[in-house]
Order: C-alpha cells, then structure tokens, then sequence
C-alpha cells in the first residue's frame, strides 16, 4: 500500500473484522489484477444512475477494481489482499462539501479563538475566551475570533460589544467575526482602523453607533465595513497556511468530508497546497474557487479583467485529481441580516425601508461573466436574497445572447428564496447548478425568521422546490462551515429544524437518497469530476465511508449523530476509529 496507509488491525466500530492478509483460495488468474483490499459483507450504496446497494467492493491502485456481492469480488482476492469483514455496515462514497471555507477553517482552528462549535454561549462565555486568549499575546498582537455560527447560539441574542471588550482586552485589539458578515471590534482596533463615529458607512456597509452617545458601539455589518480593520491584521506566512491546511484535513478525514470546494480561496494559497500534494500529505481532494472583489473589476473593459483573471492563473490547466482551481466567485449580495430582497425586512435594526445590499453593479457583473464565458471560467455567484436572485439572472440572460451558458455549470450559491416560475426557467434554460447549505437552516434558522419574517425565513433554502424542478445532478450540497459536520447537514435537509426545534416549511424536506447524492455525486458534477469520484463504480478513485450507523433506516434524529468508522480517499485509509 502507499505511504499514507494507516496500519489495519483493529477498528473497534467493526466488531466482526476479519484477520488481515488473509490470502483468498482462490487467487486471480495472473492476467487479472488482485485487490489491495476488499470490503466485505457490508451495505454498499454505489449512487450509480441506478442507486445499487452491493455488499462488496474491491481497492486496487486507489481506484476501485470491483462491485459486487462477497462471492464476486472475492475472485479479486491474491496473497497480498486485506481482507475487511464490514458486518453489515453501510458504506457510501466520500462527502463532497459543495460550499465550504476550508483553508480558513484550519485557520480559525489553529490560530484563532473558535466559537463556531455548536454549543450554546452566553456573552460571558466568549469575554472569558477573548480574556484567555488575549493574555497569551504581546501588547498590540490582535485577537481574531470567528464565530459563534449566529445570534441563535447566544443566550443574550448579541455579540460582546466594545466596552466590553476593551475590559477583557485593553492593550490587544479585537476583531470578532461572525461568518462573514457580522462583525465587533474594541477601541485598539477602532484606533488602528482610522474610522471615528463621524465616518460615514461605507457603500454596502454599516458601522453601528451607540443611540445615547452616538460613539461607534463596535458592531458592524457585511465586509465593506470590515476593510479598514482587516487590513491592519498582520498576513499568515506560508508554514502557518500550510499548517492550517494539515490541521483542517485531520478534522475533513474524521468527519468523512473527501473533497472541499473553497469558496473563499485566494491564488497565493494554491502554492500551500501544491506543495502539500507533492509531498504526498494531502487526506481531502481541493477544489479552489477564487472570491473576484467587486472594486477590483468595477468600471474595467472586457481586456482589462481578462487581463486580470489570466494573473489569478484562469482558466488553470492542471490535472490534478488532489488539487484544482475551478473558477470565480462573485459575491453579489449580503446574507441573513443583509441579503438583497424586493420587500423589507421585518426588523429595523437597519432602519426603515432595509431591504439588503447587493456588492456588484449589474453592468460590472456582465463584464466579468462574458469575459468568463468567453474563456471557459466557471462561476459561482453567492445570491442570498430574491432580488438579487432576480438581477443575478437577468444578468445571466444578457450573458447568454452572446454566449451559451448551457453545460458551463455555473452555480447559484445558495439560492435561499423561493425562486419563481420566471427564475425557474431561466435556471433551467442555463442547465445552472444549485449549491445549497441547509444545516443553516438549523444554526440561523431563528434569525432568518426575526429578520426576514417568518414565511420568508422559514423558506430558507427551499431545496424541494429545486429538486423538483431541476433534478439531480443539478443540485448539491455544502455547509459554508455551519457546521462542516456532514452528518449535522444530512440531518437538516430531511428534518428542516431551527435551534429550537420548529421545523420550517415541511414541504421542502428530502428524502435520504436525494440528500446522499446530493453530497455526493452531485458534488463531483458541480466541478467536472463525476467521471472520476463521486460515486462507488468500478474504474472510479477510491473514496468512501464506512458509517457507524444505517444512515437510510436509523430514526432521523440519530442522523446527526453518524460518524465515519472509517475514511477511504485514493484506496487508502484515511481515518479509523
């Protein structure tokens, strides 16, 4: 086996493991490949084209060598052969996160103070964190915290705010980011950042002032307010990234995630994870989707961004199957407290009339598209809101008189409101993906509802509606890392449960074989790999799962808590508990 084989002699999830290198009686004939090695007496769900269950599957070379049931593919059995007896356990194919910010995930998991964990807080709990952190560092070194996943985990419904901050850290300033669109900061940053209470909100931005004093509070929202601070937090040199990447992959091995789409990638990272494959380090296949800045491309003619994407490396050449650089992501609009919609919001946090932002201007967006079109870049487009979800498709429709969008694979980054029978046959006649992230269902569930309103918010991701109307393969499945347990995730899309336990629009709710090759093999379609990974077909790569639990017949409540009792990626084993 290969060098990052782990040893085989005991899993204690697989009670009835057979003895290992047991050589078969029956060897193959010397003209016919024997496996590395067999899985056995399982419940293998392939997710071919006609959904078979087998019971074994042969591992040569890291691909697969056979499908079939024991007699079958033990024919495939030599002296050399491991022999693996999975008792009955379910085996399915690695999960393919769709959506996810992998590298910064190893970031925040190694550098930064982490309230992303699932866990209900209290604002004490996160000043105790930031406090405990903050004596760990030099004066002026910054505290980065990431999380928590939304308001709903907090039991005061708020972030730490900056007076608070300033007493559990007054000499270090802080930056609390809640997923990318909420954000705190104390008075050291504030400092730093040059922005005063007189600054004006930045274009797609907010910064929040105290109603009595009219001070900045520290709180502010979407990423034009966050410029002016995060270009004071100091870059992570190379070995730091390149550790993030190790420690992110222990923690995709365990939870059975094969293969990441990072949507949030940045070029210079591409070289963190060459060298990393070439060392042979690499346990996750990585898809790279670079996030386009709307400011860099705004106002710039069709050569000028050509120009520009050709610096990225696009369209990238490589065929590698551990790393790929799969396109562009375009941003278009806010997410749960600023996604662009056509009616207002239900709180007026933002003020009267709030009814979201949208980053891009529609004539900057086609530029960009056609010029991706044109050079056979593929696109995602974050589109959170109805209206956004309406301007992102006429903007498509524009793109399309010039250019073709059919068999591109564009894909409509979660697509989170009840499309219309317009954007349905716009979505159709584009053959466009949907990548969704229901488990966002679960962890902002609450505050979709206070904000957007409960019938809109209870629509969040209306993956039925999709389904039905697209078919597989057409729409997939992520977690934008809230949470990245895959599990969590299967959970979510057939039970639809907020934090506390209200299940929003039940008519949306998948069955268990949709979610399956939703996570799966309508992974690899989204990023031209189907021929390749995804599902458990002979002359495939070699990733794959075996559960702990019987993901199709448990109660739905015990979904969530599955784990892989092993990790195959490329034929070789990953992970085992």
């Amino acid at each position: 086996m290969i060098q990052r084989m782990l040893p085989i002699l005991t899993i204690a999830a697989l009670a009835t493991m057979a003895a290992c290198n047991q050589a078969s009686d029956n060897a193959p004939a010397a003209d016919v490949q024997a496996a590395d090695f067999i899985l056995r007496n399982g419940s293998i769900a392939t997710v071919n084209n006609t959904s078979d269950t087998v019971s074994a599957v042969a591992i040569a070379d890291g691909k697969i060598l056979a499908v079939g049931n024991d007699e079958q593919v033990s024919e495939r059995a030599g002296p050399e052969t491991t022999i693996i007896d999975l008792d009955g356990k379910v085996v399915i194919p690695g999960i393919v996160d769709s959506h996810i910010h992998a590298l910064g995930y190893g970031l925040h998991i190694s550098q930064h103070v982490m309230f992303s964990t699932g866990e209900r807080l209290t604002v004490q709990d996160m000043l105790d964190g930031i406090e405990a952190r903050a004596k760990q560092l030099e004066a002026g070194q910054w505290v980065y915290v990431r999380g928590p996943y939304s308001l709903d985990f907090v039991e005061e419904g708020r972030l730490p705010n900056r007076k608070e901050l300033d007493i559990v850290a007054p000499l270090n300033p802080v930056f609390i980011n809640m997923q990318g669109h909420v954000g705190v900061v104390n008075s050291a940053a504030i400092a730093l950042s040059g922005v005063t209470k007189d600054t004006p909100n930045p274009e797609n931005g907010i910064y929040v002032h105290d109603p009595e004093t009219g001070e900045l509070d520290g709180t502010m929202y979407e990423f034009p307010a966050f410029t002016p601070f995060l270009r004071h937090l100091p870059p992570y040199n190379f070995d730091v990234r390149v550790n993030a990447v190790r420690e992110a992959d222990k923690v995709f091995s365990r939870l059975g995630i094969t293969t990441v789409v990072n949507l949030w990638a940045e070029p210079e990272n591409l070289a963190v994870l060459r060298q990393l494959e070439k060392a042979n380090e690499l346990t996750v296949r990585w898809s790279m989707v670079y996030r386009l800045a709307p400011e860099v491309f705004k106002g710039k003619s069709l050569s000028e961004i050509e120009g520009l994407l050709k610096e990225f490396g696009l369209p990238d050449d490589s065929e590698s199957d551990w790393v790929t650089v799969n396109g562009v992501k375009i941003i278009y609009d806010g997410f749960a407290e600023a996604a662009y919609m056509h009616d207002e919001y239900l709180e007026d946090r933002f003020g009267e009339g709030w009814k979201g932002v949208a980053f891009w201007d529609q004539e900057s967006m086609q530029a960009v598209m056609e010029v991706c079109a044109a050079n056979d870049i593929q696109v995602f487009v974050h589109v959170a809101g109805d209206r956004a979800l309406d301007d992102v498709l006429e903007t498509m429709d524009a793109v399309n008189d010039k250019y073709s969008l059919a068999g591109r694979r564009w894909t409509l980054e979660h697509a989170s409101t009840e499309p219309t029978a317009e954007n349905l046959r716009q979505v159709k006649e584009f053959e466009l993906l949907v990548s969704t992230q229901q488990a966002m269902g679960w962890s902002i569930g609450k505050t979709f509802k206070e904000t957007w309103g409960e019938e809109r918010g209870s629509t969040f991701a209306p993956n039925r509606s999709w389904l039905d109307a697209l078919g597989h393969p057409y729409v997939k499945a992520g977690s934008d890392n809230r949470p990245i347990d895959p599990f969590i995730g299967f959970w979510s899309f057939i039970v639809r449960e907020d934090v506390d336990g209200r299940v929003g629009r039940p008519d949306q709710i998948l069955a268990r074989d949709d979610v399956l090759r939703m996570y799966t093999a309508n992974g690899t379609y989204g990023i031209f790999a189907e021929d390749k990974w995804g599902t458990i077909e002979v002359g495939k790569l070699a990733d794959m799962l075996v559960l702990s639990d019987d993901i199709f017949s448990v109660p739905a409540a015990q979904i969530r808590s599955i784990q892989p009792v092993m990790t195959i990626v490329n034929g070789e084993i990953v992970f085992q508990r």
